[in-house]
């Protein structure tokens, strides 16, 4: 074999491993692409969740506070009921005291 058919042999089989990177090329740009999709739609759901944690924050904030006043709504409410008990006992010692005298 001469030196200008191994030329052509080697220029052969470069070309024809070319086409098969070129191939595999294609199919990796392929999957990119797709990889690509998949982030974006990843990023909205994120912008989607940060903006619904954002409101559940607010929410328990406003939870909180709301928390917070029944507390002293309660707080208040066993004041008054331990007066009106206080109240009771004075009533039902002064009955036991004028109906008993």
């Amino acid at each position: 074999m001469n030196s200008d058919e191994r030329i052509i042999e080697l220029l052969s089989e470069m070309l024809l491993e070319q086409k098969a990177m070129k191939e595999q090329l294609i199919i990796t740009n392929s999957r990119l692409l797709n990889v690509e999709n998949k982030i974006e739609k990843l990023e909205e759901q994120q912008i989607i969740t940060n903006n619904r944690l954002e409101k559940l924050e607010e929410q328990q904030a406003k939870t909180n506070l709301a928390i917070g006043e029944l507390r002293l709504s309660v707080m208040k409410l066993a004041d008054r009921l331990e007066v009106i008990a206080d109240h009771e006992k004075r009533i039902d010692r002064l009955e036991h005291t004028v109906y008993n005298s």
